[in-house]
């Protein structure tokens, strides 16, 4: 196969790819949005899990404490009593100074606990259901987005309640292992074990740690409850969205409004912008005339060691710092107006998907675009986070550095840190304000540039989605094939417009191919219906037997199908002689591959003409035995004994004889064997054998059954009893295990006994032995 031809089938795969995978995406986003209801589940499942595992040690080691609020309260007076003399008590008890202030440290502890522990009990501790949010009551699209973005709000509270969880969870288990372990040392104690150093502080700390226990339990209670509620809060949310989706609707009064909205802060973005960039210059300048003024070892770094700070440098770092917040304003400005118009076009596109007015080209573009644009605006979200970082840094930075210029005029200049101390009270006052505009420039800018940022790109981003979302849902069948007949057309029928091989008058195309390749497969299934058809016919009105009827069926179908073959090759206008390059192949198949398939198709139609058995006969053949249930073509199927079907190619009965049970007559003769003690009345014997055989229902009469005394036997005498049974009617096993039954309780009636196997032994003396024996010594067995 040439390359040009291998690349035109590769593009026309690709095209039809075009066509198939596309019609799945509107599937993949509702699971999508089931398999994110099904996250928020399966965290609750966990939450909860994680908290059962806790319950019980909490529930055991609280089981004695009582935490009630009047509880509480007697053992808060009775740490304040404890608190007024605990100097003279640890004196009495001979304690150390490092004994001291640990006990000091227990006590003071367990007194915080109790307190909060008590300030928590009395706030209310079932927190009220969250009401859903006052939304606009119309079924319109800004009704359905703000409920969409209510419930990423809540989302996004979900995240921050599951990470609380998470870490009041661990304080829960090490508070539990705290106070494990302090009991383990008391009862190693009170079993002669390790003595505790301070059994009275000891006694303390375990009721510190029982106290922490039963408040991280509470404040585990306290997160889950309001976790659940928002978990609850979100499925009316989704639940009122579900309710209005069916009645949504887009009017285009509500389009314009929501453009006009836009363009109105697009408008005062403007005029803003005009201004912040009039301060911007006015900054710049004043940055370009502080740092003129800069000289000498104001010049200097202020983070290097020793550098002086003096007015002019500290000057500097305000306008520096008043000019950064207008670069970044002026950014943000610029930034919010072109995300507006973005928006305001993303409205449109919206509309016009709500209106079914977008061709399957635009669905395509819009779906892309956003998807693109989803991406980028995340990027751009977590380098705002950074830089946010960043701001807090050298903020801190800045406040850390003032902080130390203050304190070097108060204690004198450090080694470390730029020196104040050696200018006038006055320079110094002007150093520390031009420090703090700096510092408060710098927070300027997380709080009206950054702040500004967390919300607008957030915002874009999920009209972003919902045009994302709202393209993907409209993609159908039609769009798609109009995405592909203006992409693929082309390539698809040059695909099936490529030639294959040709010949003199002729020339076979892949069309061409395919359409003979269907009409050929559906000879088949047509050849199939009539071949069945004329077997049913020959059956019910010729009476023909099932045999007679399956060879011509087999026979008619493959004329069928050959003949429907020729006419599929003839309405493509594809002659014989374009398969004749085949022929060779097709001679070495039928010679080496397909030669056991022809030998038993010949062999099948050997057995259905010569007749050696029909269905429903008992036959015998290479060890298989059963009952013949169809005569194939290739194959013939046996049911065995075992019930199972055996396939046998028909070559096996050709190649091995074949013995018919049943083929011309159904009856078949059996022997029925038995031996009996020789003190047996053999005539009684065979009187009973003939009762038994001329007593069962399935022994024919006709041949009349008979008994032969067989032989006499080296444990028993023999008897054989011959009957005839019909093989169609029954099996010859059933029938001979009932006579056998019958045979013996007709012989332990008669006292017949059937003999085990016996052998007599003589031992004949050596002829020395006999003359020395005595007589009555001799004997024989």
């Amino acid at each position: 196969m040439s390359n040009a031809l291998l690349r035109k089938i590769l593009l026309g795969l690709w095209g039809m790819a075009l066509l198939i995978f596309p019609l799945n995406f509107p599937v993949f986003a509702a699971q999508t949005e089931e398999a994110a209801a099904d996250d928020v589940t399966k965290l609750q499942a966990e939450i909860s899990a994680d908290i059962a595992k806790t319950r019980t040690a909490v529930e055991a080691e609280l089981e004695n404490v009582n935490l009630e609020s009047l509880d509480v309260v007697r053992r808060l007076d009775e740490l304040a009593s404890l608190n007024e003399t605990v100097s003279d008590d640890m004196a009495a008890w001979g304690y150390t100074e490092a004994q001291r202030e640990l006990h000091t440290q227990i006590l003071s502890e367990l007194t915080v606990a109790y307190t909060a522990y008590n300030a928590l009990t009395q706030v209310q501790t079932v927190q009220p259901e969250p009401e859903l949010p006052v939304l606009p009551t119309s079924p319109d699209i800004n009704t359905s987005d703000a409920l969409r973005q209510e419930i990423n709000k809540v989302s996004r509270g979900l995240d921050i309640q599951v990470f609380m969880l998470q870490s009041k969870l661990s304080k829960l288990r090490l508070d539990l292992a705290n106070a494990e372990r302090l009991k383990k040392e008391a009862q190693e104690d009170k079993e002669g074990g390790a003595p505790l150093e301070l059994p009275r502080t000891h006694t303390l700390a375990l009721e510190s740690a029982r106290l922490n226990v039963a408040l991280s339990s509470f404040q585990v209670r306290t997160v889950r409850q309001g976790f659940d509620q928002n978990v609850a809060l979100i499925g009316r949310l989704k639940r009122r969205l579900a309710a209005m989706k069916e009645d949504l609707i887009f009017p285009e009064e509500v389009l314009n409004a929501n453009l006009k909205t836009l363009q109105e802060r697009i408008d005062a973005l403007i005029v803003e912008m005009e201004g912040a960039r009039k301060a911007l210059d006015s900054a710049s300048s004043a940055v370009v005339r502080a740092r003129a003024a800069l000289t000498g070892r104001g010049a200097v770094d202020i983070g290097a060691p020793g550098g002086l700070m003096t007015p002019a440098l500290s000057l500097y770092m305000a306008r520096t710092a008043r000019a950064t917040y207008w670069e970044y304003m002026t950014t943000l400005l610029d930034d919010e107006i072109a995300l507006l118009r973005e928006t305001q076009q993303v409205w449109r596109e919206r509309y016009k998907l709500f209106r079914d007015e977008a061709s399957g080209e635009e669905i395509w573009k819009d779906r892309d675009e956003a998807q693109k644009r989803i991406s980028d605006l995340n990027i751009q979200l977590a380098g705002v986070r950074t830089l946010e970082a960043d701001v807090f840094r050298r903020v801190a930075m800045m406040q850390k550095q003032m902080e130390e210029a203050q304190n070097a005029g108060r204690e004198g200049p450090q080694e470390d840190q730029p020196r104040t101390s050696d200018l006038s009270a006055e320079d110094r006052s002007r150093v520390l304000q031009n420090m703090l505009q700096a510092i408060e420039n710098g927070r300027k800018i997380t709080t009206d540039v950054l702040n500004r940022y967390e919300a607008l790109i957030p915002n874009t981003i999920f009209f972003y989605q919902r045009l994302y979302t709202e393209a993907s849902d409209r993609i159908s069948a039609l769009r798609i094939a109009e995405k592909v007949h203006s992409f693929s057309r082309e390539t698809i029928m040059g695909f099936l417009d490529t030639e294959l091989w040709q010949g003199e008058g002729y020339s076979v195309t892949v069309w061409r191919l395919a359409v003979a390749i269907l009409v050929f497969l559906s000879s088949f299934f047509l050849s199939s219906m009539g071949s069945r058809w004329l077997k049913r016919r020959m059956m019910n009105r010729f009476n023909a037997s099932e045999t007679a009827a399956s060879a011509t069926q087999r026979i008619v179908f493959y004329i069928l199908w050959i003949a429907f073959a020729l006419t599929a090759l003839n309405i493509v206008k594809i002659p014989l002689t374009a398969f004749a390059f085949l022929g060779g192949a097709f001679a070495v198949g039928f010679g080496f591959g397909m030669q056991n398939i022809f030998n038993n198709l010949i062999s099948g139609f050997i057995v259905i003409f010569s007749r050696p058995f029909k269905v429903s006969d008992i036959i015998s053949v290479a060890g298989t035995e059963g009952t013949v249930q169809d005569i194939g073509s290739r194959s013939t199927t046996i049911k065995t004994w075992d019930g199972l079907d055996v396939v046998l190619p028909n070559r096996y009965f050709l190649e091995n004889s074949v013995t018919n049970w049943t083929g011309s007559d159904p009856r078949r003769r059996n022997v029925l064997t038995v031996g009996v003690s020789y003190n047996a009345d053999t005539r009684k014997v065979e009187e009973l054998m003939l009762d038994v055989m001329k007593g069962h229902s399935r022994v024919l009469k006709d041949p009349a059954p008979f008994v032969i005394f067989r032989n006499f036997g080296d444990s028993a005498l023999e008897f054989e009893g011959y009957y005839w049974i019909d093989l169609h009617q029954v099996s010859f096993l059933k029938v001979a295990s009932d006579m056998r039954h019958h045979l013996i309780s007709l012989f332990r009636e008669e006292g017949i006994e059937i003999p085990y196997p016996q052998q007599d032994v003589h031992i004949i003396p050596h002829e020395t032995d006999a003359k020395e024996a005595s007589p009555h010594e001799t004997g024989g067995n």
